[in-house]
């Protein structure tokens, strides 16, 4: 199985002066923000070819939230998952009811995303 490093999400308390900072001193191109599922603003970062920053609006923490990767069989990486213990968080699925991603906890109890291509 394939996995590549695509974001790192980190919660930001005030979203525009952290859009500011990656811009001033990366040079840093981020995306439209936008509303996520959960009520809160976000947009992406990118800095010259890393993977992008998620960056996230929270009024009660700060730090990071999840990371994510992207692989090329999602089923499969699910199914494994499962097999070896895994504990599946949640699953996103698209509106054929596609899986699309599956959210998973780490042994620091931080949240990994496994998301197939787009």
């Amino acid at each position: 199985m394939n996995y590549q490093l695509e974001h790192v999400a980190i919660y930001c308390k005030d979203l525009n002066a952290t859009i500011e900072f990656y811009e001033k001193f990366f040079a840093g191109q981020p995306t439209a923000i936008r509303k996520g599922d959960a009520g809160y603003a976000f947009c992406f970062m990118r800095i010259a070819g890393s993977p992008a920053i998620q960056l996230m609006e929270s009024a009660t923490g700060v730090g990071v939230h999840h990371y994510g990767f992207i692989t090329d069989d999602i089923d499969q990486v699910r199914q494994e998952f499962q097999e070896k213990g895994a504990t599946i968080l949640r699953e996103n699925r698209d509106a054929a009811g596609k899986l699309t991603t599956i959210f998973v906890k780490d042994p620091n109890g931080l949240e990994m995303e496994i998301r197939g291509p787009r």
